[in-house]
Order: C-alpha cells, then structure tokens, then sequence
C-alpha cells in the first residue's frame, strides 16, 4: 500500500484477500514485545502480541506508522496489520411484511420525543399512565418470533441474537408502580443533572437513604417512613456520574422505559482480552500470547456475554492439524496425547458453563416479560424477583468455574497486568448489561491457570505451563516476503538485505537510482496500447541512462501527495561528496558503457539545494563546495576534488586589508562576523577537507563537510570529474 492511501483501501484490500466485508473486519495495529517472565522455555510465553485497534476514521496509512521510526528506511515503511473478523454473527429475525409499515411509523414517533426535560410534557396525568408491554401488535409478534429462536441450540454457535427488542419490552413489563416494584437491572432512560437523555441501569435500591440530609437529627429520622430509592449507572460512564431516584421521578417522566428518548447504539460493545500468567519466580504476572478483541451486543446481560467470551476463548484451546508442534514447540507423542486429553475436558468444562449461562438468560428474558403480561392483568401479582434464578445460576457456576483452565477478570485497558486496585472477576450475572458493565476504558485478561506437574497416575506430564495453544494466522505473501527481509536477528544484523544502507541509518542514493531504473509491470490501469493490434496490453517498462552530462543534477521526492492527503517525505538520502560511480545505472549497449576507463562514470558533489519546512511553508538553503581562485578573483574549473590544497586559502584577521577575491569576499564583511564565525572559517581553511559554503539569503558561512548530507536535501548537483573538453573551455572565463 502506498503512504498516503487511505485506510479505507487498506480495509477494502483486505476485503478482497479475505473475502471477508470490510464492515466485518476489525483492522488493528500488531507489535510484537519480548516478554517479561524469568522462565522463558516455551516458544508462546516468550512473546506477547500487542493489538491496538485502528479507529474508524479515515486517513492516510502513514498514521499507522509510528513516528519515531519515520525517518528508518529499515522500518519506516514496514507497518505490522492484523485483522480480526467480527466475533457476533446477528442472527437474522423475519418480521410479517404486513407488520413492518406499522413498526416503522412507532419507531418514528419514537425517533421524535424530546430529549431534555424542559422540552417535555408535564401533564397531571403522567403518574397514573400504565405503560403497556408492547407498543404495538407488530412489536408484539417479533418478540413472540425471538423468544422462539433466542437462546436455542444454535445461539452461540451459530447466531448471536441481539435482544434490543426484548431488553425493551422487559423495561416496560418490570417498569414501576411503587418503590416496592423496584429490580435490580431495571433498563432505564434517565435524565442527568445536566437535563441531558442517557440509557442505564438500576445496579442498587436504596432504602432508607438520608444523603441528601446529612445534618438531619437522629430523632426526626426515627419518626419519619423508610424511603426507598434506586442509584442508576450509565452506560459508557464511570460510576462518578451514577444518580439517585426516588419513585417520584419515575411518575414525573424524569425516568422512562428504555430507549424511549435516548438513541440505542449502533456499534457494539467492543473490548480488548489478554493472555497473562504467574510467573512463579518473580510472584509476578507478565503477558503472553496472541491479544485480541471481542465484539457483544450492547443489551446482553453478562451472563450472555460471558457464554460468548468463553467460546471465543476456547480457541485457544485448538491445536491445528496441520500444526506438528505444541505451545510452538515439538513434543513427545506421550505428552502431546496428555495435553490433547486435558484440552478436551476443558472444552467439555466451557460448553456446559456456556449451556448454563444460556439457558438462565433464556428463563430471564422469559420470565421478565410473562410477569409483565401478568401485572398487567392482575394488579395483586407479586413483584418480579431476580433473586430466585441469581442464586440458582452463581451455584451452578461454582462448581464448573474453578474447573476452567483460566480465569477470568476484568481490569482497566491501560493497565492489564493488573497493577490497579480495580481490577475484579467478570460476573456472570443476569442483571448487568454488558454495555452498562464494560466500556472502553476496560479489558478482559484470561489468567491461565498452571497445569498439575503429574497426572493421577503419578506420571510425568509435557513440560509446557498451560493448556493454551497459540492460534495459526494467515499472512499475506508479498507482506511476508517483506518482513522477513527486512528482520534482524539478535545480534542487530539484518538477515536479509534488500539493499546496502548507508552507516549513518539513512537511505543510499544507490536505492534510489535502483528502483529509479527498476522493471516495473503494469496494471490494468496503465496499459499501453500496441501498435500493432491497435489493443491496450499489461506490459513492462523500464528506464536506465544511454547517457551522462558533465552536471548531472538529483532531484528527491521530498512531497507527496494523493488524492485526498499529503505529507512531506523526511527520510535521509546518504549520498556522496566525491567518487559517485553512475556505471551500475547506465545500459549495457550505450557507448559510454562500453568505455573501459571509469573515470567517465566518476562524479563530485558540488552543490546542494536544502528545504526546510512543510507543506504549508518552507525556506531553501544552498550548500555550495568552493574552489580555488586566480588572481582575477574568478574561479578555476579543475576535475580533481580530493580535498588537496584547500588549505591553501588562508582567512586574513580581521584588521587586515584583504583583496576583493575568493571566497571570503561573500556575504558579511570581516566586521560583521562574531567571534564563533571566524574560528569557524578558520577551522575549515586548515582543514584537508573541500571547502565548503552555506548560503541562506544574504548570509554566506564556512560549512564542515560532514553537514553537508541531511534529511532536508531536495536537489543534489554532481560534476563529472573528468569534464568534456568542450565544457571545460565553456566554463572557463577568456583571458
């Protein structure tokens, strides 16, 4: 991919690669880091892989670069992509057509109620609506059609079944009367301090609660009635923002059913799983292996969400058949059969939490809305109690989990090692959403349990820690092939060099004339139509020199630009100051090819042209390499630079006379220069190095040569060192 494309064709790349939609694909940024555990002996807990995801907005694929290695040749246009299919496969629900008219015309009332309490109605009326269960005979007939298919034996397997509707639905049907008729998990809209629309949910009821009335004395609590309230959490906030209600603001519309002011979201809850160990030296944990991300819709309780983490988990726990070696090492058929067994029972262990935790979210969603049906009917029908089924599933969940060959725990993004006091165990609970639980500022962390060091039978088992397996990835070929070229064993040595680099880091101008006179094929897009059949043919083209000037002028791609975006290139460009051979870029039948003597292909440096700036702005400087002056004070045209006799030009003191000649003539005159200017010019006269000059407007200075190669570098002039004689007698001036 080019610099400047843009990373929406990178997703669509990797679209036609995969043949996966690009809307499925979570595109994420790879960086491979050592390890910080002290007993490194198996391949998988020596690396981790660290996954940053890109985010959605568009922009050039130089952004996935990182910036201190802009100006590497060796890594600077090498960026490590990994793209992860999405984890929910939605699960398709047919609405009557007749049915879809009416439901369209609800959500559009919906769609248009206020969003700010001064704006809504205040009618007296308010407190004794009843709130129906179903908005509508349509809305009605598809939750009839999810409760059939929502929780089956394909949920998890096949389809992810996103329970919006239902969630729905189950605010209006548990939606209270009185502060008895208060639930845990109750979905709400609820309005903030700030008069602004939020989604939450009720996550404690609170009874008997003075906090706005610190100061109120103990007596007149006693005679007052125990008031019940409800503290609300909002998805995607912290639980700084959690509010208080009272049942009055449930009768005042300043709390609502779900989604009946605030807009769901589109894009799903969305959070980082790392891999991470004990390392039993140290009594630290470090990370480990493959990173990903995990995708759940928002209205999953954590109960359903954790069902779809464990299968996502489970992967970890598949060895590929085509794969000769375990944990990414070679084992010893007795042990590999050892760990086969043991990644069995786990996956056994996994499907019947995964069945427990479906089957209970099934009986809540169920059972939430029958009540609601029921109260409806019967205004003595007892409450909805969460409690019955909550201690029902935490049993079942006691005696599988330990089981597990890992845990699992949630913790802060920045921080998944767990070096924060808040970090906690996931809960399988049924009263929790997912989008109110986790938020962007969370990650999950898989801590893989050691296995046992013997079996029952007393027997030794396979040397790896973990039943963890590290999956297979796919890479693409021309990407590989890349890579590989360009990585470094141990010893900071590249393996495989594309081409010489320069001491310095930079990129030789050897590179560049390379790719300058490369082969290239032509696409589809750049045919050329043949003469002959009068049709547009793929082709090749390529360029190489017939000939070379006696001034042989460079100019660097310093700016590039696409269509929608444009950068400035910083990369450095070593080049030369003397004996540039420009054999090696010539064709082989030219004439001047076919000279033996190479001082025709040998050039010298004279000239640079320097630009600093952006591309907003920038100023040029020239660098210019000096020779010596006749009499006349004009200067000789001579083909030997090797540095000889430059220190024949002498810098006067200031107090002296000096001739109008030569090079110290330029720019300030002696009086202007400080101090630090004539050491310098004094320096560079005493040296056998060329002399070389900087001119930036009208300020004219000595230079070292070893600033003459820079990353600012725009055109580079070259001289034959052995010139024409033609040229010669041109440059030089008439007696």
């Amino acid at each position: 991919m080019s610099r400047l494309a843009d990373i929406g064709d990178l997703k669509m790349k990797l679209q036609n690669l995969s043949g996966i939609p690009s809307k499925d694909l979570r595109v994420c940024k790879r960086e491979d880091i050592e390890s910080n555990a002290s007993d490194n002996k198996h391949n998988f807990t020596r690396m981790y892989t660290k996954v940053s995801a890109l985010a959605d907005k568009e922009g050039p694929c130089i952004k996935l670069l990182q910036q201190s290695t802009l100006d590497d040749v060796s890594s600077a246009t090498i960026a490590r992509i990994v793209a992860f299919e999405s984890t929910l496969v939605v699960r398709p629900i047919e609405i009557p057509n007749n049915d879809r008219h009416s439901m369209a015309s609800r959500a559009e009332v919906i769609d248009d109620a206020s969003t700010t309490a001064d704006e809504m109605s205040t009618d007296d009326s308010s407190s004794e609506t009843v709130i129906p269960v179903y908005q509508n005979k349509a809305e009605e007939k598809l939750v009839q059609e999810m409760l059939k298919v929502y929780g089956d034996e394909k949920e998890c397997v096949v389809f992810d079944t996103n329970p919006t509707p239902l969630a729905k639905v189950i605010s209006r049907s548990l939606w209270p009367k009185s502060p008895k008729d208060f639930t845990l998990g109750l979905r709400v809209d609820a309005i903030d301090h700030r008069n602004h629309w939020f989604p939450g949910s009720v996550i404690e009821i609170v009874v008997d609660g003075d906090e706005n009335n610190p100061d109120e004395e103990a007596e007149e609590r006693v005679d007052m009635e125990p008031t019940t309230k409800v503290k609300v959490h909002f998805d995607n906030f912290s639980t700084k923002w959690d509010e208080i209600y009272s049942i009055e603001s449930f009768n005042e519309s300043r709390v609502c059913p779900l989604y009946s002011h605030a807009t769901p979201r589109h894009k799903p809850t969305e959070f980082a799983v790392h891999h991470r160990a004990l390392d039993r030296k140290t009594k630290t944990y470090y990370l480990f292996g493959q990173s990903y991300y995990i995708q759940c819709h928002n209205e999953w309780s954590t109960a359903r969400a954790g069902a779809h983490i464990l299968a996502q988990a489970s992967r970890f726990l598949e060895i590929p058949p085509f794969r000769n070696s375990e944990n990414g090492k070679k084992s010893e058929a007795v042990d590999r059969k050892i760990a086969e067994k043991e990644r069995n029972e786990a996956r056994k262990v996994i499907s019947r939490v995964i069945e427990a935790l479906i089957k209970s979210d099934r009986k809540y969603m169920e059972s939430a809305i029958a009540c609601g049906k029921e109260a409806q009917e019967n205004e003595e029908h007892a409450p909805f109690d969460i409690t019955v089924m909550s201690n029902i599933l935490s049993k079942k969940l006691s005696e599988v989990l330990p089981l597990l060959p890992f845990d699992v725990r949630v913790t802060t993004a920045s921080s998944p090692l767990g070096t924060n006091e808040e970090e906690s165990s996931y809960p399988f609970s049924l009263v929790r959403t997912i989008g109110n639980y986790m938020n962007a500022r969370h990650a999950l962390v898989l801590n893989w349990r050691e296995r046992p060091e013997k079996d029952n039978n007393q027997k030794p088992l396979a040397k790896k820690q973990f039943l963890y397996s590290p999956p297979f990835l796919a890479s693409h070929r021309q990407s590989r092939a890349l890579l590989y070229a360009n990585q470094k064993d141990p010893s900071g040595n590249a393996t495989v060099k594309r081409h010489p680099s320069s001491s310095h880091g930079g990129l030789s101008i050897g590179v560049c004339l390379t790719e300058f006179c490369k082969e290239q094929q032509l696409d589809a897009t750049g045919c050329w139509r043949c003469p002959v059949c009068k049709r547009e043919r793929e082709g090749k083209q390529s360029m190489t020199l017939w000939n070379l000037p006696d001034l042989l002028t460079f100019h660097l791609k310093r700016f590039n630009a696409s269509s929608r975006w444009r950068e400035k290139i910083s990369t450095r460009v070593d080049f030369p100051l003397t004996g540039l051979n420009m054999r090696e870029w010539c064709d082989k039948e030219s004439p001047l090819y076919q000279e033996s003597d190479d001082e025709g292909f040998i050039y010298d440096l004279v000239g640079v042209v320097n630009h600093y700036g952006g591309m907003t702005g920038g100023h040029y400087v020239a660098m210019c390499k000096a020779t010596a002056c006749g009499p006349d004070g004009d200067e000789e045209v001579a083909y030997s630079f090797n540095g000889e006799g430059v220190s024949e030009l002498e810098v006067a003191d200031e107090e002296s006379a000096a001739p109008s000649s030569g090079w110290r003539n330029l720019g300030r005159t002696a009086k202007e220069k400080d101090s630090s200017s004539n050491a310098s010019a004094k320096a560079v006269a005493e040296s056998a190095e060329p002399l070389w000059l900087q001119f930036d407007d009208d300020l004219v200075e000595p230079l070292p040569p070893r600033n003459i190669v820079s990353e600012t570098a725009y055109v580079l002039f070259y001289r034959r060192r052995r010139m024409r004689p033609a040229n010669i007698a041109k440059y030089s001036p008439l007696g």
